[in-house]
């Protein structure tokens, strides 16, 4: 098992890995010839998870690999290293990543290498360690097979509505999040003595057919278009998907499925927000974040 590379955009990995913080302690790292995964999966009482995919080369060159798993390597590691290894490597002018031993531990090893003020070379190792884990290990964990959701709606600036949902942490702990086909949303927080409800319109929605939908375990009658449909789940899991922030999205695709849960796609691009027409256009990676639903 080998792998060794040269980083050439510490920058991204990084915010991928601070898009992750608050979601759990530990995390998986799936090496491809073609992609990295990380995964993340917390505790059962939040039933949170994410599954994301960044393109080899938007974030390394003179990558190796080597596995008798089909050139594939799965690794358990820890956040908060992770992050603080790769936060030394920012404006570094070379960062090497490679895995490898250390005492018999098995470690991420970024070799960073710098100068100083007077021209001197600096290089300085951050080793993060790893948990080797076997294909029979990564075969139990999949990700979430979910039903086809009612409405396809593209999220407004997420800035916005980080800020809003800042303010509505307050009075309550869920979240109920609405949408309709006609570009229309609305984030709703109520408790024994108030409700508010922020309204988002102008929005674009995916293309829909109805002729494709398969049914759910709890179906749902079809709605005109302007009709919402909402999902309502923990303000907390809400949160930590807005840390999603930290990868300056291209897009984000927010599918409500009620009953059951709320799926959000982050698309990671060089541009910033495009709306439907740039999900054609190149992406180097994107964020899923699967939220169940709660009931109220």
């Amino acid at each position: 098992m080998r792998f060794r590379t040269l980083v050439t955009n510490s920058n991204l990995l990084l915010r991928v890995v601070q898009s992750i913080d608050k979601l759990a302690k530990s995390a998986i790292l799936k090496l491809t010839t073609e992609k990295l995964h990380i995964i993340v999966i917390t505790d059962v009482d939040s039933g949170l998870q994410l599954w994301s995919d960044i393109a080899i080369n938007a974030l390394f060159s003179d990558y190796r690999i080597e596995s008798i798993h089909s050139d594939e390597i799965y690794l358990e590691f820890n956040i908060d290293n992770l992050q603080r290894a790769l936060k030394s490597a920012q404006g570094a002018l070379h960062t090497t990543l490679k895995l490898t031993k250390k005492q018999g531990i098995p470690v991420l090893s970024l070799v960073i290498q710098n100068q100083s003020n007077t021209g001197r070379e600096l290089i300085l190792n951050q080793d993060v360690p790893v948990r080797v884990l076997t294909p029979l290990q990564m075969d139990a964990i999949r990700e979430p097979l979910v039903p086809d959701s009612q409405v396809h709606i593209m999220m407004p600036p997420l800035n916005s509505v980080r800020s809003i949902a800042e303010r509505m942490k307050g009075m309550g702990d869920r979240v109920a999040v609405s949408a309709n086909r006609e570009g229309e949303a609305t984030l709703r927080v109520s408790n024994d003595l108030v409700e508010i409800t922020t309204f988002f319109r102008g929005l674009e929605n995916l293309a829909y057919d109805s002729s494709t939908q398969e049914p759910s375990a709890n179906p749902t009658p079809d709605r005109g278009t302007g009709e919402f449909y909402t999902a309502v789940v923990d303000m907390k899991n809400f949160l930590r998907f807005l840390q999603s922030y930290h990868v300056a999205p291209k897009n984000i695709v927010c599918c409500i499925i009620e009953h059951h849960s709320l799926v959000f796609y982050v698309y990671i691009g060089s541009a910033g927000y495009g709306g439907v027409s740039a999900l054609n256009e190149q992406t180097c990676g994107s964020l899923t974040y699967f939220i169940p639903v709660r009931q109220v």
